[in-house]
């Protein structure tokens, strides 16, 4: 066996090395492939927000990504993290096929991948070989039997690559908000958030925005690729689930700061759309 040994030297103190600090480690790993641009929309409407990280590969086919106010070009070759409760669709794909690999994952120590936080990755120069490596990995070890390690192999492999994309990450500027693409996006979200107390409607937006309701539909399902109505409806539930899940204000209080008008509104529709009670979800 050849192995370069330069640079391995005597240790100053034998009690003392790297790696003090606790990694955390991802758990409860899925992976799955997204083939269609119906089924890559679809899927993402019925997911809507969740705890869940979302790690995006873009093996195929050029898309763009909306996170929150967001509009993020998605080129293949390029990798994005979806951090939990973060509103996100998908739009202007060039094709109906693609090959778009996901892996989701939870994490309880959240502020570990912040730096990869609204950032497009590209997995090339120094980077891309050791990346690539890391994915056929973590496919590799995906395709074993259900049996023995492979639970604590695949979480060793995608931990290897989330520390190399956190890197990776801290390197690249994040994502700004677009100044002239997709406005009519940015300024929709915009009077989401300035009316999330409010039940709002598309006749509210398409008079705020002077155009008439049928062409404001039209004008926002050829921008964000779904209708605007169900996209009202994904943002009030996102806003709510989050705050479930991370506040400790009453239902009634969350209710009113997502728009639902009242109590039991928000429960009938809450139940129906994910099938839990908010009090369920919450636990």
């Amino acid at each position: 066996m050849h192995v370069d040994l330069v640079g391995i030297n005597e240790p100053e103190n034998y009690f003392t090395g790297l790696g003090n600090s606790q990694l955390p480690s991802p758990t409860s790993v899925l992976l799955f492939l997204r083939t269609s641009k119906n089924k890559l929309q679809q899927h993402a409407l019925q997911n809507r927000s969740h705890h869940r990280f979302v790690l995006a590969f873009n093996l195929g086919t050029e898309g763009h990504v909306h996170l929150d106010n967001l509009d993020m070009p998605f080129k293949p070759g390029q990798a994005l993290l979806i951090l939990p409760y973060q509103f996100h669709h998908f739009s202007k794909l060039a094709s109906t096929k693609l090959r778009w690999l996901f892996c989701t994952f939870e994490l309880e120590a959240q502020g570990f991948l912040e730096p990869l936080r609204n950032r497009v990755l590209g997995m090339q120069d120094s980077c891309s070989l050791q990346l690539d490596a890391l994915l056929n990995q973590l496919l590799e070890i995906w395709r074993m039997p259900r049996a023995g390690l492979q639970a604590e192999q695949l979480q060793a492999s995608l931990l290897s690559m989330l520390i190399s994309l956190r890197c990776l990450g801290a390197q690249s500027e994040p994502a700004l908000l677009p100044e002239t693409d997709d406005n009519l996006l940015r300024t929709v979200n915009l009077l989401l958030a300035q009316w999330r107390a409010r039940s709002v409607t598309v006749a509210d937006l398409a008079g705020e925005l002077g155009f008439s309701e049928s062409r404001l539909r039209v004008l926002f399902k050829q921008t964000a690729g779904i209708p605007l109505g169900a996209y009202i409806k994904n943002y009030r539930l996102n806003r709510a689930m989050a705050l479930l899940r991370t506040s400790a204000l009453p239902i009634a209080t969350i209710a009113e700061e997502a728009g639902f008008g009242s109590p039991q509104a928000f429960s009938r529709i809450f139940k129906k759309e994910t099938g839990h009670t908010p009090r369920s979800y919450r636990q």
